[in-house]
């Protein structure tokens, strides 16, 4: 269970860099530039507009605001907005993120809320993208035996920033698949089923927006998957591509990275380069399915090579972090 708990820690930060030098290409100018991606490779400065300046195996603001969210569960024994919202701040200020190019809409306008002393929640329910699903997988580490609780606190870190239907779905439906990795006996397909559900939660609480639902697109992925298992994974990444997306939307990039984990059988090996291969928003593509694959499969079936860059680039130490998470 805790080599479980590590691989969904481990398997987000590796799905991040991995996918990082991918960054909002389209999967033809991702094939023309780099190939197929299945290790760490340094970002193509002239291409790679947002990421350029990293080195290969870096982590970006995906990973750094899990391990927020990772710092106040562990600090606070539960998520608490409060603690969430001081340490958001003291990061962005520190690491200047407001001067990046690097977060999402949602998560500047949160961020810039906060720094000038207003109540991000004001505007929050307006968002669509994925920050809040990108950062959720700890909760599932916390809550792996408390589906109820893992739900509710995915719900309530959700809301400070991306507080709509789609949003707060985002978070619930990655956190439950997560949590269920970690518990552990559960198939690929009974993971999908317990996201949608999750989902389903979500779409009750945050800000009713024009957006598609996650829930029903879990649904479309899974079906997309059921219906060419036999025509080989690249012909199921161009499917789920086509038909739902890849962009940093969350009703794209939820549902596309519960698609690859489900395509895959769980397996984070296979899984990680599959999402990050969809390009588009490859890093939190990569990122969340990397969680959930690798909370399913555990750490020890994810190379470890990968293990040991993704943690020494990044001063990192996931299994310790694992570890103070499931006390």
């Amino acid at each position: 269970m805790l080599d479980r708990a590590y691989g969904a820690l481990v398997g987000g930060a590796i799905g991040d860099a991995m996918g990082m030098p991918a960054s909002f290409f389209t999967r033809e100018k991702m094939k023309d530039t780099y190939g197929y991606i299945n290790d760490f490779i340094a970002p193509e400065a002239k291409e790679q507009s947002y990421h350029g300046g990293l080195q290969a195996g870096e982590i970006t603001d995906d990973t750094m605001e899990s391990v927020i969210i990772s710092n106040v569960l562990i600090n606070h024994g539960s998520f608490k907005i409060d603690p969430f919202n001081q340490a958001m701040k003291q990061w962005a200020i520190e690491q200047k993120m407001l001067e990046t190019t690097v977060i999402g809409p949602s998560t500047r306008r949160y961020l810039t809320a906060l720094i000038e002393g207003r109540n991000p929640e004001e505007t929050s329910g307006d968002s669509a993208t994925n920050g809040s699903a990108m950062r959720a997988a700890p909760i599932g580490v916390k809550y792996w035996n408390d589906l109820e609780g893992c739900m509710r606190a995915a719900a309530e870190s959700s809301m400070p920033s991306h507080g709509s239907r789609p949003c707060v779905a985002g978070a619930c439906a990655v956190a439950i698949a997560v949590a269920a990795g970690v518990y552990g006996g559960y198939t690929t397909e009974e993971v999908i089923d317990m996201s949608y559900d999750a989902a389903v939660y979500g779409e009750k609480i945050g800000k009713d927006i024009t957006a598609p639902m996650v829930s029903k697109r879990i649904l479309l992925a899974k079906r997309i998957v059921d219906e060419n298992r036999d025509k080989g994974i690249e012909f199921i990444l161009d499917e789920l591509v086509g038909y739902i997306g890849a962009s940093m939307y969350v009703y794209e990039s939820v549902p596309l990275a519960l698609g690859v984990f489900y395509a895959v059988d769980g397996d984070a090996k296979k899984g990680i380069p599959a999402a990050v291969n969809c390009g588009d928003d490859a890093d939190t593509n990569g990122a969340i399915c990397g969680n959930i694959c690798g909370a399913y499969s555990g750490a020890m079936l994810i190379p470890e090579n990968w293990k040991r860059r993704v943690q020494t680039v990044g001063s990192l130490d996931f299994m310790d972090t694992a570890r103070k998470l499931m006390k």
